[in-house]
């Protein structure tokens, strides 16, 4: 008897329409096949599976299947205007409240708008709702922010923080040069949860965060970092670790951060300790205490007109440079505050009350403040520039230089000062360096008829020679046009990167290029700290199980729209996104880590930020929805 032949699977029986609705090939053995209805296996010969088909279980089971397809066939397809709204109302939660409120909007609309079409047929709760953000609105805004970008040049801002449920995660955000707005952009690109945050770690992560988004490694140059070890550290940072990728990348360290610590140890070396403990203080007379604040909110009124006082705030080590506004803040209410701890330390026969009136009735107290507030103060504006997003990174250094060449501030207070200038000195060296060549490309400068060639701007991105030769032409020919923009460099590069000649070409693209790639460095980590802001509004103590997927698609959806300048009510989605609300492609079985909100007899909160306006987007959004 001859033995038995064993039979592979055939890929034609995947279109045989008596078996391709239940058959399965097994991964790991081609000689059988799996019944997804009996969940059996057989063996991959035709006589077998013909014989499967013909078994009693087999004939039950599939019943249940084919009933249960059948009824997709009387499902109403969903409407565009229905899409429309499902769409609207899911960037509303997105943009301003939690998923919670879905549940009970969803409702809402459906019952108090019947007339409407798109009520009518309107299903739209917590799961789907996240699904739609999760799976359709976040991978729009990234879509969008990846076209925006296409192959130009960047640069990434990271930093590391905690959530409020302590998950580790890793903060990107980027800089780009947006060619249908003429601007340089700051926007959000991702928050990494982290299990380790070591330097490896933290790198690969970058990596694979920016393949992930479809944005070529190779384009980015600037990377802006705080000052710790794991990121800048000689041997093993993460700037050396990318630089080893990339050759041509600048490291920024955070002058913001530069600067709040050079402050920190000038103040800690050469002011009195009485200094630190009034402005501490005083803080804290009123942090804990409604009725302190409301009888020197009286007081204040009385000695000034009816006027009311602004807040004393707290010098805190992690905003930068807080100390210059707690200082302007006890300086302009002085008067006012020593009478109130004079009533209070008889009052109140408190020991802070009476140490707080001696310390303000010392009038060395007073000069000290005096002699500091100027120095803060301008120390103060330079930090101001480097965390805003509009600064003209060419006149950056002259900001800084300035601040740190003041005679008048030596003559003020000389020891203060060199210990600020040496903290200086000891931080920001290479920041210097880059900020003295980026003032090159500077409207001023480039509009000379002689200048310098932009031979180190070159150098420092690592070009070739043919490159640098073609730069240094078109440096001297650019003064050969007559420009309309003449005060704003990033407009003005603006407008020679999309110049053109008579015959359509632009005879300045080496040089445009150049200029941009400069312009998108991060001058500060300002961006990233507002995304952890951004993150600690989103997922609060009510909303604490929120995962990290649903985080950050609210993140990217919210940026999206701030990119796009309009709100929830006003955004109109795209039609090949519309049609992605009509299927089950929003219902990702792979969503563990969306869980979100708290109890469910807890509706969820209309979050801080948005939040005394997210009545009027609603009102918006349904107006524009319901047509009433």
């Amino acid at each position: 008897m001859a033995p038995q032949y064993a039979q592979k699977f055939r890929d034609e029986w995947l279109k045989d329409k008596n078996v391709k609705e239940w058959i399965v090939e097994l991964e790991n053995d081609n000689t059988k096949v799996r019944c997804r209805f009996c969940k059996c296996d057989i063996r991959t010969k035709k006589y077998d599976l013909n014989q499967h088909l013909k078994t009693k279980k087999h004939m039950e089971t599939s019943k249940n299947f084919s009933a249960s397809r059948a009824l997709t066939k009387f499902i109403k397809p969903i409407t565009t205007k229905t899409a429309q709204t499902e769409g609207a109302i899911c960037l509303f939660i997105a943009a301003h409240s939690s998923i919670l409120s879905c549940d009970h909007l969803g409702e809402l609309c459906k019952k108090n708008f019947k007339s409407s079409e798109a009520a009518d047929s309107l299903k739209l709760h917590r799961t789907k709702c996240t699904g739609i953000i999760c799976n359709v609105l976040s991978p729009h805004f990234q879509n969008e922010l990846k076209n925006k970008i296409n192959n130009g040049p960047y640069s990434i801002l990271i930093d590391e923080s905690t959530d409020i449920s302590v998950l580790k995660f890793l903060g990107i955000t980027i800089m780009y040069y947006d060619t249908d707005m003429k601007q340089v952009t700051s926007s959000y690109l991702s928050l990494v949860e982290m299990e380790s945050c070591d330097a490896e770690a933290l790198t690969n992560a970058v990596k694979t965060t920016l393949h992930s988004k479809g944005l070529d490694i190779k384009n980015l140059c600037g990377i802006g970092t705080d000052n710790t070890s794991v990121m800048v550290g000689i041997n093993n940072g993460v700037y050396v670790k990318l630089k080893q990728e990339i050759p041509s990348l600048i490291h920024i360290p955070c002058i913001c951060h530069s600067l709040q610590l050079a402050v920190s140890a000038a103040a800690a070396e050469t002011l009195p300790r009485n200094i630190d403990f009034l402005i501490r203080e005083t803080y804290n007379w009123f942090s804990h205490s409604t009725l302190r604040q409301a009888q020197y909110k009286n007081l204040f009124k009385a000695i000034n007109d009816g006027h009311d006082p602004l807040k004393i705030v707290k010098a805190c080590a992690t905003r930068w440079l807080s100390i210059e506004t707690a200082v302007s803040r006890i300086l302009t209410q002085w008067v006012e505050l020593k009478t109130l701890f004079g009533i209070a330390k008889n009052s109140e026969k408190c020991y802070m009350a009476d140490t707080l009136h001696a310390m303000y009735s010392d009038s060395n107290n007073l000069a000290y403040l005096k002699l500091l507030y100027p120095i803060l103060e301008d120390i103060q504006k330079v930090n101001k520039s480097f965390e805003s997003n509009t600064a003209d990174p060419s006149k950056l250094l002259t900001d800084l230089t300035y601040m740190v060449r003041k005679q008048q501030l030596k003559q003020r207070y000389l020891q203060f000062l060199q210990v600020l200038l040496k903290q200086l000195q000891q931080r920001v060296p290479k920041n210097i360096d880059v900020l003295e060549i980026v003032s090159l490309i500077s409207i001023k400068n480039a509009l000379q008829c002689i200048k310098e060639p932009l031979t180190p701007l070159a150098e420092l991105l690592m070009l070739d020679g043919s490159t640098i030769d073609k730069i240094n032409v078109q440096w001297a020919n650019i003064v050969s046009v007559k420009w309309i923009e003449k005060s704003n460099t990033i407009s003005f590069w603006g407008e020679v990167f999309n110049y053109t000649d008579a015959s359509g070409l632009n005879p300045f693209t080496e040089l445009s290029s150049l200029a941009i790639r400069l312009l998108v460095l991060p001058w500060s980590n300002a961006e990233v700290e507002r995304l952890f802001s951004q993150m600690n509004i989103v997922k609060t103590k009510l909303r604490n199980r929120m995962g990290p997927k649903l985080l950050d698609s609210i993140l990217t959806v919210r940026t999206g729209l701030k990119r796009s300048k309009v709100c929830c009510s006003e955004y109109q989605l795209p039609p090949e996104v519309l049609k992605q609300m009509g299927t089950s492609f929003y219902y990702n079985k792979n969503m563990k880590d969306t869980c979100s909100t708290s109890n469910k007899g807890t509706m969820g909160t209309i979050e801080a930020n948005n939040e005394d306006n997210s009545v009027d987007d609603v009102g918006l959004l349904l107006n524009t929805q319901f047509d009433f």
